[in-house]
């Protein structure tokens, strides 16, 4: 063989890599997509076992490094939980805001939203969950709420900062519950878990102020003043964020590291 039919053959064996590795992800994502398929049509529902590795891959036609992706992504998604031991698998979640929050983390690291928009949102989507708990929320709401700040007042003083900024977090899923609306519980959350990494990163000292604009957010919820529970929220979400705003400077100088809520 000289040296143009050596060349050809060396491309041709490339290509048929190339092709294999094109054919491969498409068989990922024909799996990926085969999976939440049967979700969507209700197929699978939240606690169910998928069957296993071996028998997916003979169900599907492909072999089970494709599945073992296609699972791995599924996981990352959010939808799946894989677990490990004799009663493991791979189960569908209940699921959670999770996801949502990679994404927008994501896509504030990648530039595409700033600081300052995110904050503004946030603060708007607040407002709104705070008038709806004023009218829907129950006793039971506004004593879990009272008992998050009650938490977070230990933990301040105690000066444990990580346990401090999980109740933080914490009170803004307990406020979606108040508002009874899942969606703002999801979205808050998702906005919330990078504010709760820079706090992280920074480590302030003066968290005891917000213990103090916690209680004065809640008596207004209690007595279902929305305009009054709404100026409290928004006067706390200020001061929470233009000194978030003002410290975080360059995000990616503060060595941040993920933070989750749910842990």
């Amino acid at each position: 063989m000289d040296i143009l039919e050596e060349e050809e053959g060396f491309g041709c064996d490339s290509r048929r890599v190339e092709a294999g590795r094109i054919m491969t992800q498409r068989l990922f994502e024909e799996v990926y997509n085969s999976i939440r398929r049967d979700l969507m049509r209700g197929k699978l529902k939240p606690g169910d076992k998928l069957p296993s590795e071996r028998d997916l891959a003979e169900q599907l036609g492909v072999g089970r490094p494709v599945v073992r992706e296609a699972l791995r992504a599924l996981e990352n998604s959010g939808m799946l939980e894989l677990r490990k031991g004799v009663s493991g698998g791979a189960f569908i979640r209940q699921g959670d805001g999770r996801a949502v929050s990679r994404t927008v983390n994501d896509l504030v690291f990648l530039g595409k939203l700033s600081l300052d928009q995110l904050t503004e949102a946030r603060s708007y989507l607040l407002d709104q969950a705070v008038r709806l708990a004023c009218a829907r929320g129950t006793d039971a709401d506004f004593a879990a709420l009272d008992a998050n700040v009650e938490r977070m007042r230990v933990a301040i003083e105690a000066q444990a900062v990580e346990a401090s900024i999980s109740e933080i977090m914490d009170f803004y899923a307990l406020l979606g519950t108040a508002a009874k609306n899942d969606v703002l519980t999801v979205i808050i959350g998702s906005l919330s878990e990078i504010i709760a990494q820079i706090l992280l990163a920074l480590r302030p000292e003066h968290l005891t102020d917000l213990v103090a604009m916690r209680r004065e957010v809640l008596d207004k919820i209690r007595q279902r003043d929305a305009d009054a529970a709404s100026a409290a929220m928004a006067a706390h979400m200020a001061v929470l964020h233009a000194y978030v705003v003002q410290k975080s400077g360059n995000l990616h100088m503060l060595d941040l590291e993920p933070f989750d809520s749910h842990a």
